[in-house]
């Protein structure tokens, strides 16, 4: 499992709905390293997640992965930022964040059965004609048509947002708010934990086996005897939180039983797949209300609180029922690395280099991850690999390789291998006040005190220049104040001398 997904899937789901329309609009796709750009050159966008990303069964709409990618592009483009391979996986990270999420929640939306009529979808392309300063259809087809995209094409998208808009706004959790919630979620308990586990067991046996631990627990048996006992049949860990935990940060089977038992109770276990935890209560406090506390608002915001603790539930669920498959090579190797599988990665980025041997990015990557592993003789014979690339294609470099490179070959001593790779990087960077206050506290750290001076000498013009210019912008813009001033001044005296 993706564990980024399940982390942020309720702030990535409730900010999917209006993305589609920005970017619909935004020409050709630019995709991956060299391999995937080449790839992109002919305007043919893939249509089957079979060769992109699938949730099981379930393609990963790949339309929707590539308007965020775009859209993050074009925000670069006009920010006049050149996009670095290191700021191309963030943009691929983050929109395979959006088209994943995006998908589970439709699959959520059909699981739950929820269908959308014609007004509904009407009522999302009304919002995208706002949006794009359309006056009609009519235009907006005129649109679709200068872009090759079918008005039928386009509809069907909408169909899918419709549905994730009812499905989110129709989403209840079956939440009952009434005074025993209000007053119990005050409430915060101390508890400690005791899991059981066996990967060779069901649930259903693992669960079993759980049980009867909890009961011998409550009828005053040793943890460290039971451990014993056991260690044929199961591993058992105790795990204690110091810190109190909110009554509605438990799953709801559980708050019935922490309200209801007393101290020092073990509760019935709950468990997934091969693991069964044991909560123990260990203390229970009350904190005070506010005192311009309100029952009926209070009991309205919690609600809505618990009504997306549950759609978070409920998609994540989807994550459970339907693993994420990635297929498409550029993704495997960042969706890899982001979910700590080196291995895996290395192997995504090495796949890459067969598609496009003259890139040098992969290799950059693959000595990232050589490093996490402690091996940097194995990152530097990456790195050296990737700047020999570079030297025959110098328009695929970038600082971050040098300034990476150097950092490794200083560590092993080799002073003047690892000043030249910084002094490469100093010529990418000459106008990047960023870098070069990088590369400052490197020079400065090793003592270069040559390249020190001269790295302060630019860094010193680079901020003159920025002050110049802000300060020509402050006049620029004192100077429009003062002509709509007087405008205004102009107008109100011609008003007043103007006869009726």
């Amino acid at each position: 499992m993706f564990r980024f997904f399940r982390k942020n899937v309720a702030v990535i789901g409730w900010t999917i709905v209006g993305t589609f329309a920005l970017t619909i609009f935004s020409g050709s796709v630019f995709f991956g390293f060299d391999a995937i750009k080449n790839r992109g050159n002919n305007n043919e966008v893939q249509t089957s997640s079979r060769q992109f990303m699938s949730l099981g069964n379930y393609d990963v709409d790949v339309r929707s992965f590539y308007q965020q990618y775009q859209g993050a592009l074009n925000q670069y483009e006009q920010a006049g930022i050149e996009v670095s391979p290191i700021a191309h996986e963030q943009i691929i990270f983050q929109s395979m964040s959006v088209a994943i999420n995006q998908q589970a929640i439709l699959v959520a939306a059909i699981e739950e059965n929820i269908e959308v009529e014609k007004q509904d979808i009407d009522m999302v392309e009304q919002d995208y004609l706002i949006q794009l300063d359309l006056k009609d259809r009519s235009e907006l087809k005129k649109e679709l048509k200068q872009q090759n995209v079918p008005y039928k094409e386009f509809r069907a998208r909408l169909e899918s947002e419709a549905l994730i808009r009812k499905f989110q706004s129709s989403f209840d959790g079956n939440i009952v708010i009434d005074s025993f919630v209000v007053e119990n979620s005050f409430k915060e308990f101390q508890v400690d934990y005791v899991f059981v586990n066996n990967p060779a067991f069901s649930e259903e046996q693992v669960n079993q086996q759980a049980e009867r631990i909890s009961q011998l627990l409550n009828e005053g048996r040793d943890v460290d005897l039971i451990k014993k006992d056991y260690q044929a049949i199961v591993s058992i860990n105790v795990y204690s939180e110091p810190k109190y935990q909110a009554y509605l940060s438990f799953d709801k089977d559980i708050q019935d039983q922490l309200v209801s038992v007393d101290k020092n109770t073990y509760l019935k276990p709950f468990c997934k797949q091969s693991t069964c935890g044991i909560i123990k209560l260990i203390d229970t406090k009350t904190t005070s209300k506010p005192e311009d506390y309100d029952e009926a608002t209070y009991a309205e915001s919690l609600k809505t609180q618990l009504q997306q603790t549950a759609l978070q539930k409920r998609i994540s669920r989807v994550f459970d029922d339907h693993p994420i498959n990635v297929y498409d090579p550029i993704l495997k190797s960042v969706y890899y690395k982001n979910n700590g599988d080196i291995s895996q990665s290395l192997n995504a980025y090495q796949e890459l280099l067969s598609l496009n041997p003259s890139d040098p990015a992969p290799h950059f990557f693959r000595a990232e991850l050589y490093v996490r592993q402690g091996n940097s003789n194995l990152a530097l014979e990456e790195l050296e690999k990737a700047v020999l690339k570079t030297q025959m294609l110098p328009d695929t470099d970038f600082a971050e390789l040098h300034i990476f490179y150097g950092d490794l070959l200083l560590e092993k001593k080799q002073n003047k291998k690892g000043l030249l790779q910084y002094d490469h990087a100093f010529t990418l960077v000459q106008d990047n006040l960023e870098f070069l206050n990088l590369l400052r506290k490197r020079y400065e750290k090793h003592s270069f005190n040559v390249q020190l001076e001269k790295c302060d000498q630019r860094i010193a013009i680079l901020e003159k220049e920025k002050k110049e210019q802000e300060a020509k912008e402050k006049a620029e813009l004192e100077k429009l104040l003062e002509s709509a001033n007087a405008d205004v001044t102009q107008n109100a005296t011609t008003s007043a001398v103007t006869p009726e």
